[in-house]
């Protein structure tokens, strides 16, 4: 049974990204009093609803190319003109920014900033790039819609699953490889390798792809499991237990749980977070989603993801952030130390909020109008 809605705009899923990049700011910002580290499932979840958002919007496509006979190439064209239209702007205005003022070294990584490959050079040089470090997971997305189109528009519809089972298995494979593969001293030392390469991640946009084709092309079955509430609790439990576990373990990350098994359960739980969340105002969890707070903090979360390195982070102060600008310059702040870390947090949240919502209204929605020009 497909669905037969051509409306590929989820509100609910604004409070998901909202989510998503909440538990980035937590795992970034408050490094002192927080447990586990949770940026990592933050980022998962950006993935697995990527693939979800991006793979329906693909099988609208072959649907009405497959009904029309037409060719696949004005649909890719479009499909890379909206993604740009909606990605580009801020990203290579944040860049400009960072070649005025050199932030962390620009005039060295620009190559690899401008050309969207910052994960491959974290790969290559086994090191990150200071303010500059959250780029890389939208590197592997970027990667990833350059690729993807061209396997749904191209692939007959019965073979889908088999690329989604195919996605999924590549990426549980690769971090298995690293991890049995390279010796302790390797992994410890270039375990961003593995984390930040592409394939390591592939799994997560396949099991969004699989929503999508539950989603659209057998309903029926897609309600079955999203009414699964438990599915939901269990595997969120799974992923603390998974991440005390590393975080517990005697080796910080030559160790299995954070290896192998930290992002495939965390994106098991994305899958049935989405899935619950798709779910269409019939249940407590989806009303919440749609608050219009939580929608509008949503809205504005790829600014908020943007900029918030550059605004705070816990491991990259030293004049790079815009906090510690304001350190410098106005001492009474120090006084926010470790003890007063939540109003420290207050305070960048409240200033980050600012400058997305800033982009949000006078750069990103104003260029959004031509998404439909083509």
């Amino acid at each position: 049974m497909t669905k037969l809605s051509t409306d590929v705009y989820f509100k609910q899923l604004n409070g998901i990204r909202f989510i998503a990049v909440f538990l980035v700011l937590l795992d970034h910002w408050l490094v002192p009093i927080l447990p586990i580290p949770l940026g990592h499932l933050g980022v998962v979840i950006f993935f697995v609803l990527s693939g979800f958002l991006i793979t329906r919007i693909l099988f609208l496509n072959a649907d009405e190319i497959h009904r029309t006979k037409s060719s696949a190439w004005p649909k890719i064209f479009r499909f890379i003109y909206r993604r740009s239209l909606r990605i580009f702007p801020i990203y290579f205005i944040l860049l400009f920014i960072g070649l005025i003022f050199n932030i962390s070294n620009f005039k060295e990584l620009w190559p690899w900033l401008l050309s969207y490959t910052p994960n491959i050079y974290i790969m290559i040089k086994g090191q990150w790039l200071g303010t500059w470090d959250h780029l890389w997971s939208l590197a592997v997305e970027e990667q990833y819609y350059l690729i993807f189109p061209y396997f749904i528009l191209f692939l007959n519809k019965k073979n889908y699953l088999r690329l989604f089972a195919i996605m999924i298995g590549l990426g549980i494979f690769s971090r298995l490889i690293f991890y049995v593969s390279m010796p302790h001293d390797i992994i410890e030392r270039y375990w961003m390798f593995s984390y930040v390469n592409p394939i390591s991640a592939i799994d997560c946009f396949g099991l969004g792809g699989l929503i999508a084709y539950y989603y659209h092309y057998d309903h029926t079955y897609f309600l079955k499991i999203a009414q699964k509430k438990y599915l939901l609790t269990i595997s969120m439990m799974a992923v603390v237990i998974i991440l005390i576990l590393s975080n517990y373990s005697k080796y910080t990350y030559d160790n299995v749980w954070f290896s192998i098994f930290e992002r495939s359960i965390s994106a098991l739980f994305a899958y049935y977070l989405i899935m619950t969340a798709l779910m269409e105002k019939n249940n407590y969890w989806g009303l919440l989603l749609e608050n219009r707070v939580i929608v509008y903090l949503g809205t504005i979360s790829y600014g908020i993801y943007l900029y918030h390195n550059f605004v705070f982070n816990y491991y990259h102060l030293n004049g790079n952030t815009i906090w510690g600008f304001l350190s410098i310059n106005l001492t009474f702040l120090n006084s926010l130390n470790a003890e007063l870390i939540l109003i420290k947090f207050s305070i960048n949240f409240l200033l980050l909020i600012g400058i997305a919502s800033f982009s949000w209204f006078y750069i990103e929605k104003p260029i959004n109008k031509y998404k439909n020009r083509l």
